[in-house]
Formats: C-alpha cells, structure tokens, sequence
C-alpha cells in the first residue's frame, strides 16, 4: 500500500500489503472463506523480524488502533494465546494482541501518539508461534464494534479501500485460474497455440504443491502412446532432484526461478502473481468475467474471456459461478505440511506448548524408537506426507482449522521430544509448510463423473494418462492413542494397484452446467475413490495440456469444451496424438 493518509473518521489498513513485511509469510489461502489475506508469524518459536510500513497523517494526536486477528489454538485452548504480537507507531508499543478472539475478530492494540506527516508502523511477534493480522483500522475516536466475518470483513475492505480505487478490466482468449502445474501447463499449451492468455497465482511462485513454499514433488507417469507428446510441458517443469523426507528436502530442489522462467518466455502469455480469485459473474450457464485481488495494491483487476479454467484444486472458481460439485465432507484426505529438522552447532532450548497437541503420554512417528508406515525412525519420520489432518472436517470451510492443527501436532511433537525426553538435544525445528498442501476437496462434476469401477472400461474420448495407483488415506488406527482430543493427525495410505497407464475421458475436464468452464487438476470430476489415482500433479499437468489444446479447438470453431465431444473428437485426439514426444527424465520412483 502506498502512503496512505489518515483521514478524521479513520482509517482501514489492510496488513497484506504493508511495505516491508519483515519475516511474516503473507497468506492468501483462507481468503474466500475468512475474507481477507493476512500475514502470518511463521517463526516455528522464534520470533519474526517485524512488518512495517508508513502512513501519513495530516495533523499531530491521539489515535487508537484496533487489530483483525484471531487466537489460532482457541477452537482447542481457548486459555492459551501463543500467537501473540503487539503494534508499535514511531517506536511505541501498545498491547499484547492474539489473545482474545476465539475467531477472526478486532482487538484493541491501544491509544497512540501520531506526529504530522510521516508516521512508521510495525507489527512486532513477540513469539514466533503463529500469530497473525489482516487489518488494522485508526481511528481518533474509540470503536464499540466494526465489521467482524467473512462476509462483513469483505464488504467493509471493499468499501473503505477498493471502492476508491479504478478497476481495470482486461481481455483475455483464456484465463486460468490456479498456478500449480495442472494451470501453468494449460497456460502454456493455450499461449502457444496463439491464445492470449492469464495465469492467475494468488502467491508469489508458481508450483502449487510443487513449490519451495509446500515441497511436495511431483507424480504419475507422462508421455505414453498413443498420445506420446502429452506431457512435454510438464517435462520442462520437472525437478532435476527430489529428497522427499527430513532436512534433504530443500527449497532449491523444487526450482521455483525455472517455473517462473518457463512462464515468463511465452509471448502470449500473462502471468498474475499475487492475485486472487475473489469474485465471478455468470450469466446464464456461461462465465462472464472474474474479478482478483492484487493483494500488494489493494485494487481488483476484472478478468473477462470466453473460456475459462478452474486449476485451484479446490474448485473455488466453479463454486463462485454455480458449478455442480460434490464434496467429502468427512472421510476424506487431508492436507499436510511438511517440516523437518536439523543438527545445529548452536542448540537453542525450546519452549514449553502447552497450547499444542499433549503427545507426552503417546507414541509417534520419529519418538525414540517407533517407526513409520515404511520402517523409519527417528528424524526422517518427523513431518512426512502422514503427518495430515483435516479428514473429518469440511475441506473447505475449516481448511484453516486443519492447517493450523498440523501446526499444533509438529509443535507437541517438537515439545515432547525435547522437554520430555531430552531428546534431540542438538536438533532444531528447521523447515514447516506455512501453506496446507491440499489433496482433496471440491470436484466439479462434468459429463462423466469417474469412478474406480470406471477403470473397467475404455471411453471413446480416453486422453489423459493416470499411473498412480489408487491411493487415499485415512486416520492409522496404531497411533489413534494420539489422537486424543478427537483430531487425527497422522495417517495410513490404503493403495490398489490397477495395471497402468488408464487413460481419463476428456469429459470430466469440462463443468456439466457451465458451459465455458474447463477443470485441471485434483478437482475434475472424478469420485472420492477415483481422486487417488487423479490427484497427483503430473496427472494434473497433463490434464492442463489437453484443455490447453481443446481450447485452441474451442477458438479455432468459435465452440465450448462440450461441443470438443460432441462435434469434434476425432481431430481433437488425431491433434493430441500428433505431438511429438520430448519426454525427460523423472527424479526417483515417482510414476506410481
């Protein structure tokens, strides 16, 4: 945000989009379901650098500033507030904040002097345990209440700030909304086949699960007759190294400057990092146009096109345009973020989380000598893909619920090993996914909705390679001793091998009701038990190259996705089966 002036009647200031955000990691995840972006002190229990930014105000006086946060572990302890910070102005700090709400809410940082002109503001984390804001609103008189929820929140950002702000409006041929790799390979399928085309990525990196931020690496298998050249732009986004597990799973690894290179080279291509979906307009059965934050200057951009596609992997896009979808709402998979730790030549005591999950009486992966699922111990056990919460909640509404309890199983964990044991003495927390990474949720629902049985049968628009057996995961029954508090955090995977590769129907890539709306990515239309085999992401990039490709047909005939079925299939797949193959190698077992 620019320097902004504080006016009489005060002031909205929205904590994305502070200057210098110091060591808070910006978050953009919960943003249509908590109305906002924040930032979040990520510091695994030490304490961030601060934020800061200026404002400007046009006399000397007294102002008082009230925070929009939230008291993360209170749906648990709502006694303990370990994600505490405070406000400071010109140096001067007011109160505690993080304590009280036990959801989004405003709480009171205190009364402070602004001199004329002007003024440095910080937001300082006096814990490194999680604390986080999304606004803070000056004002010179006090507050009895302002607008709390996601709803209210949203309406009141727009009113005080975006309103006041021009609007652009941009056309595009396509626009793709999900950076992961299911949305950069139809990005850049579309581009280079002549349409102009958006990438919409609501943070900083491509990648998705793929990303420095969440570290996931990629799987399925790519490349196979009779359509050899689909999974080429996957190839270029491949990582040249993988080391999934413990402190080898580094951030360099997952080469997030290659993806955003890769990107960058298409001449037809816009990518729009920092931008999230917030908004769309549908008129009849058809999308009209979209309207994305830009989270760092506070404007919304419209986004209008003919063919759309929905690469969030939570189907946000379809269920804003009234899309059919089903959800799992309990029993599905959860999200995980992955962490690890290290040796150090400068132990550093840990603090006591009283606050987290109580692991002290109970065996878990990486405690003294219990092993995991494949016969591990010790380092290499602590935060794995089945450290995953969020199974019995609903993936969309409380998916900050369940990233926030993998915070709190890593930190008890943590705790115990070090101030119950006296273990791991000279090992420090050293990594933790900030960002969940997701494996199920919505799953637009197209003309065939695929399930398990399904893989009898060859469709007659049969196209995309699935290799990846059918892997879903549920609670392990050997540590639910752990799962005390009635929220299981590590889990088993149950697979069915089926002889591969099985090739996907085009029709679960497009929406049944929209009929401009392609899907890529874990949220086509495939059932729970199907989603396992679908939901890896070079599956998913290889779903983005064909509606890539169906989309130049789309243009070409001046067509929707449906009518690729109906009117065009068979050029649609000669078109597929002429790409000539560039296959590369894959790093580690990684294709089934």
């Amino acid at each position: 945000m620019d320097t902004t002036t504080i006016l009489n009647d005060g002031l909205l200031l929205p904590a994305a989009s502070f200057k210098d955000k110091g060591g808070w990691f910006l978050d953009s995840e919960f943003i249509l379901t908590m109305g906002a972006c924040y930032l979040l002190a990520h510091g695994l229990g030490k304490k961030v650098a601060p934020a800061r930014t200026t404002v400007t105000s046009v006399n000397e006086g007294n102002f008082h500033i009230y925070v929009y946060t939230y008291n993360w572990v209170a749906p648990w302890h709502p006694e303990y507030y370990p994600g505490i910070f405070t406000v400071s102005v010109n140096g001067s700090t007011g109160n505690e904040v993080g304590k009280e709400p036990v959801a989004w809410n405003w709480e009171y940082a205190g009364e402070y002097i602004f001199r004329k002109g002007i003024n440095t503001i910080m937001l300082e984390d006096n814990s490194g345990f999680e604390g986080r804001c999304a606004f803070l609103y000056i004002t010179r008189q006090p507050v009895s209440s302002l607008p709390s929820g996601k709803s209210a929140i949203w309406d009141f950002y727009r009113r005080e700030i975006l309103s006041k702000k021009t609007v652009n409006c941009i056309y595009y041929d396509f626009a793709v909304i999900g950076g992961g790799i299911s949305g950069m390979c139809a990005a850049v399928v579309a581009a280079r086949r002549g349409l102009k085309t958006v990438l919409i990525q609501d943070r900083s990196m491509p990648g998705g699960n793929n990303s420095s931020e969440i570290r996931v690496w990629l799987g399925g298998g790519t490349n196979y007759a009779p359509f050899d050249g689909i999974g080429n732009v996957v190839g270029e986004f491949e990582q040249q190294r993988i080391g999934h597990y413990g402190s080898v799973n580094t951030a360099d690894l997952y080469e997030d400057d290659k993806k955003k290179a890769v990107l960058a080279a298409e001449k037809n291509l816009t990518v729009l990092y920092n931008h999230c979906l917030v908004e769309a307009d549908t008129v009849d059965t058809t999308v009209n146009r979209v309207r994305v934050l830009d989270i760092l200057s506070d404007a919304l951009v419209e986004i209008e096109a003919p063919l759309f596609v929905d690469a969030t992997g939570d189907g946000h896009l379809g269920a804003l345009a009234g899309a059919d979808f089903e959800v799992t709402t309990n029993g599905h998979m959860g999200v995980s973020n992955l962490w690890h730790i290290k040796k150090t030549d400068n132990p550093a005591p840990f603090p006591p989380c009283p606050w987290a999950v109580n692991l002290k009486d109970v065996a878990f992966p990486g405690r003294k000598d219990t092993v995991d699922i494949y016969g591990h111990s010790r380092e290499f056990s602590f935060g794995c893909w089945f450290w995953e919460s969020g199974m019995t909640e609903d993936p969309i509404t409380d998916a900050e619920r369940s990233r926030d309890m993998n915070f709190r199983a890593m930190y008890g964990a943590w705790d115990t090993v070090r101030n119950v044991d006296h273990d791991y003495q000279d090992y420090e927390l050293a990594f933790a996914a900030a960002p969940a990474g997701k494996r199920e949720s919505r799953r637009l629902l197209g003309d065939v909705v695929l399930t398990k049985a399904d893989f009898k049968y060859h469709f007659p628009d049969a196209c995309v390679a699935t290799t990846w057996n059918f892997d879903v995961h549920y609670p392990d029954k050997q540590f639910y001793a752990a799962f005390h508090e009635g929220d299981a955090f590590l889990t088993m995977d149950c697979r069915e091998v089926f002889e591969g590769p099985y090739f996907l129907p085009y029709r679960v890539l497009y929406s049944r009701n929209i009929s401009n709306l392609f899907m890529a990515g874990r949220d086509v239309s495939v059932s729970h038990d199907a989603s396992g085999t679908a939901r890896v992401m070079r599956t998913g990039g290889l779903m983005g190259e064909v509606v890539g490709y169906a989309a130049s047909l789309c243009r070409k005939y001046n067509c929707l996705p449906r009518d690729i079925y109906t009117e065009h299939l068979e050029e649609f797949l000669e078109l597929l089966k002429s790409i000539e193959r560039k296959e590369v190698a894959k790093a580690g077992n990684t294709v089934v």
